[in-house]
């Protein structure tokens, strides 16, 4: 069973945050997706660092920095692509179901699709 988390990223400027890290020994915090030292703005998500330009989608390559995105075994998806590959449809409208549910005998619905069949 794997978690996804939904989250935003957070912007931060670098330099701040090495500074906790004691007097600047010239070691530098790598970006996660590419390996290259971070510099100047960059986005940390949970604890790991990015280049703005290198925090994208797993799946489409979509830029993840200003929006939205799930976590899923480690990977960063666009919420999207995450609806499309994990999301759950409701059983009335097909339409993706973000928030609260109702379910009933098996199926799925948004709250405002769960009627009566008989009088609608």
């Amino acid at each position: 069973m794997s978690t996804a988390f939904h989250q935003q990223a957070m912007h931060s400027p670098l330099e701040q945050q090495k500074s906790a890290g004691g007097s600047g020994g010239g070691s530098s915090i790598p970006c996660q997706t590419c390996g290259k030292p971070c510099k100047g703005e960059v986005l940390r998500v949970q604890n790991k660092h990015f280049h703005i330009k290198c925090f994208i989608c797993k799946v489409c390559g979509s830029d993840l920095a200003q929006g939205g995105f799930f976590v899923r075994q480690g990977d960063y998806i666009c919420t999207l692509d995450y609806q499309r590959m994990y999301g759950t449809r409701c059983f009335s409208c097909e339409e993706f179901i973000e928030g609260e549910v109702v379910s009933a005998l098996g199926k799925t619905y948004h709250p405002r699709c769960f009627v009566c069949a008989a009088c609608k």
